[in-house]
């Protein structure tokens, strides 16, 4: 089967190109972006499926595409807003430092209810939709640790449940339930190297918060050491975990981060020079599987980055996967002669396999390739004995292939598909693509 052939083709692959050097650039190559623009001096920008909600100092609003931007809280003097999250699809939760005020925000023109008061809230994430975590600097910002406080939305109740040393860090949850939180240095700035990836599990969590337990670095686990910096936090749909590192001005990702054995991966998003900084990460999934947000796959869930310099420039940019893309320069059915399947958006000066077998698709199949993070979607057409030729992508990710058609009749239905490896240890594929081989 092709995908049998594979693993050593691959395994082979990523010798040969980790003894190349990858050009810098600011998006890491195998997605597309596109970026919209927001009101200058918006911060804690969040995306529903009704609109982009985003707060200027005085009103958190609602911003829907072809309508008035609609208010939903609105603060008599200038307020410095912490974070915004959902509570399940009908509400917000925002906090904001300068008053310390926890709010519930309705988002069909409700009135808000200011649920607790936490001084000095940084970042938020929902236990369930009655029950939140703050990370908060509730001692001020001389004391020596930094506080997550277990907030009951329905009672107003607080509780601390976990003391780190340190300035405040934020918070991310898993699809499990499992708490992350990233520890930050009480030192401005903060050395570099210094900062860790920690795991509260929802067992340790449930246990703390029944038994009035307060918990430490020891109760934690730690997912990974020695960052720079990490000021927000987003998973993906795959267990990867986004971090806005604002010593080094870009956007990295842990590979595997719930797992055991999480990695650095390579940058995803440099800002170096740019004029800008990372600020607010999330991600927003899709139903389809079993697509994941990885280069050189099929366009999935999309990670949104908001962006600023903190004065007049305010941009929400969207990343999402790129698949490869394989077409032919003669429309079927392929008269007899010269003809080229062409493939685009693959990794700069990368490698890779065509295949080709007579068949029709038969419909994607997702495999996993020993050594490589992302899956290997094949079509089924080639679970035979398909035909592989070798390929060699350009500085700009382009390849060619040349064929002759000695003419066929009846018409040859054939399925062809490209498989490549990026020089960084990625893997993609195009789309199958059905040709009509005829006279």
């Amino acid at each position: 089967m092709l995908h049998q052939k594979l693993v050593p083709l691959a395994t082979t692959a990523t010798l040969l190109l980790s003894t190349l050097s990858l050009p810098a650039q600011q998006l890491t190559e195998g997605f597309s972006e596109t970026t919209s623009s927001l009101p200058a001096g918006t911060s804690n920008v969040f995306t529903t499926s009704t609109g982009v909600i985003y707060f200027d100092g005085f009103d958190l609003t609602l911003a829907v595409t072809g309508s008035t931007p609609q208010p939903l809280l609105t603060f008599a003097s200038y307020t410095f807003g912490s974070f915004t999250t959902p509570i399940g699809a009908t509400k917000m939760l925002f906090g904001e430092s300068s008053n310390g005020g926890i709010w519930s925000v309705p988002l069909n023109g409700q009135p808000p209810l200011q649920v607790a008061n936490v001084p000095f809230n940084y970042d938020a994430v929902m236990l369930d939709d009655d029950r939140a975590l703050v990370s908060a600097k509730t001692g001020g910002f001389a004391a020596p640790d930094n506080d997550l406080m277990f907030v009951d939305l329905i009672t107003g109740q607080t509780q601390l449940l976990a003391q780190f040393p340190g300035a405040s860090g934020p918070l991310t949850v898993d699809n499990s339930g499992n708490v992350y939180y990233a520890t930050a240095p009480a030192a401005f700035p903060a050395p570099a190297g210094t900062v860790s990836i920690l795991r509260l599990t929802s067992a340790v969590i449930d246990n703390a918060i029944a038994t009035n337990q307060v918990l430490s670095v020891a109760n934690a686990q730690v997912v990974l050491a020695g960052l720079d910096a990490a000021g927000d936090l987003a998973f993906d749909d795959d267990g990867d975990l986004f971090f806005v590192d604002w010593f080094s001005n870009h956007i990295g990702e842990i590979n595997d981060a719930t797992g055991n054995a999480a990695s650095l991966a390579t940058t995803l998003l440099d800002y170096s020079g740019s004029g800008l900084n990372g600020s607010v990460l999330q991600f927003v999934k899709t139903t389809t599987e079993p697509q994941v947000f990885e280069p050189f796959q099929p366009t999935g869930g999309q990670l949104l980055v908001h962006e600023t310099d903190y004065a007049s420039i305010s941009k929400l940019r969207s990343l999402q996967a790129r698949r490869p893309e394989l077409t032919s320069s003669m429309a079927n059915p392929i008269q007899a002669g010269t003809f080229f399947l062409t493939t685009n958006h693959g990794p700069a000066n990368g490698i890779g396999l065509l295949a080709f077998t007579t068949s029709v698709p038969a419909g994607p199949l997702s495999i996993n390739v020993p050594g490589f993070e992302q899956p290997l979607h094949l079509d089924a057409a080639f679970s035979g004995n398909p035909v592989l030729v070798p390929l060699s992508f350009d500085a700009t990710g382009q390849t060619a292939l040349m064929l002759s058609n000695p003419g066929f009749a009846p018409i040859l239905s054939a399925v062809a598909q490209t498989v490549c490896f990026s020089i960084t240890g990625g893997l993609g594929t195009s789309s199958a693509v059905s040709l009509q081989i005829g006279q």
